[in-house]
C-alpha cells in the first residue's frame, strides 16, 4: 500500500506528461533543423532560423504552462508599429509562400504604449487568420497607419471568401472559426491583447468579398514616447 501511495505521490500529471512529449517533439525538430543547415543555402538557412526561433518560442511558452506562472505583465514600453509590422512579417512570411499568397505590407509612422510579444502575437494570429483564408493567388493586406491625433489603426485585410454575419458575431468564441479545423482562440487572444492596450477590434465581411480585421488604439501617452522604440 505504501508503495502505491509513493508512485501516486510522485507520478506527473497529465499535464506534465504532454508538455514533456511536445518537448521532444521539439527536440527532433531542433535536431533536424541543424542537420539542414549544412546542406541547404543561405535563404533556406535563413528560413531555417525562423523555425529555431518558433521552437524557442515554443519551449518558452510550454516552461510558463508548467510553472503555472500568472504573469501581470511587464513594465510597458513605446512600441513603434513598423517594429511590429515586421516581427510579424517574420513570423508569417514563410506560411503566406507555401499557400501562394501574395503578402502586401505597409507601416505607417508612430505607434504605442505596450508590450511587443503580445502585439506582435495578436497582430500575427490575424494575419495568419487573414492567409488561411485565402486562396492560392490572393493577396493579403497588412498596413499600420497613425492618425492625426496620434491614435492607431491597424488593418487586414484579405482577399478570400469572406464569412456570414452569424460568424461574425462569435467571433472569438471558443471552436467559432470561418474554416474547417479552426478554434476561434487566436483571434480571442488578438482580441484580448487589443483591449488590453486601451483598444478596440473591429471585424468587416462580406461573403465573397473578403475580410477587414482592424485594430484600432488610442493616442500614446506622453511619457511613452520618451522610451526608445522596440
Amino acid at each position: 500500500m505504501l508503495h502505491a501511495m509513493n508512485t501516486a505521490l510522485t507520478s506527473p500529471s497529465p499535464r506534465a506528461t504532454r508538455a514533456h512529449a511536445l518537448k521532444n517533439c521539439l527536440a527532433v525538430v531542433h535536431a533536424v533543423n541543424r542537420l539542414l543547415e549544412s546542406e541547404v543555402s543561405e535563404r533556406a538557412r535563413e528560413r531555417i532560423s525562423r523555425s529555431e526561433e518558433a521552437v524557442r518560442r515554443m519551449l518558452c511558452l510550454i516552461q510558463e504552462d508548467l510553472g503555472d506562472r500568472r504573469v501581470n505583465g511587464p513594465a510597458w514600453s513605446y512600441v513603434s508599429a513598423e517594429a511590429v509590422l515586421r516581427a510579424v512579417v517574420v513570423r508569417v512570411e514563410d506560411r503566406a509562400q507555401t499557400g501562394r499568397v501574395e503578402l502586401i505590407v505597409q507601416a505607417g509612422t508612430g505607434g504605442l504604449a505596450g508590450e511587443p510579444a503580445e502585439l506582435v502575437e495578436a497582430l500575427a494570429n490575424v494575419v495568419l487568420n487573414a492567409i488561411e483564408a485565402t486562396p492560392e493567388g490572393g493577396t493579403v493586406f497588412v498596413v499600420t497607419n497613425e492618425l492625426e491625433d496620434g491614435s492607431q489603426v491597424w488593418a487586414v485585410r484579405d482577399t478570400g471568401f469572406g464569412m456570414p454575419a452569424h460568424v461574425v458575431e462569435r467571433l472569438g468564441t471558443p471552436f467559432v472559426s470561418s474554416r474547417p479545423g479552426g478554434s476561434g482562440v487566436g483571434f480571442a487572444v488578438s482580441r484580448d491583447v487589443v483591449e488590453r492596450h486601451g483598444g478596440r477590434i473591429c471585424v468587416r465581411s462580406d461573403q465573397g468579398s473578403g475580410t477587414i480585421v482592424s485594430f484600432h488604439f488610442p493616442p500614446v501617452a506622453a511619457e511613452a514616447c520618451s522610451e526608445d522604440a522596440g
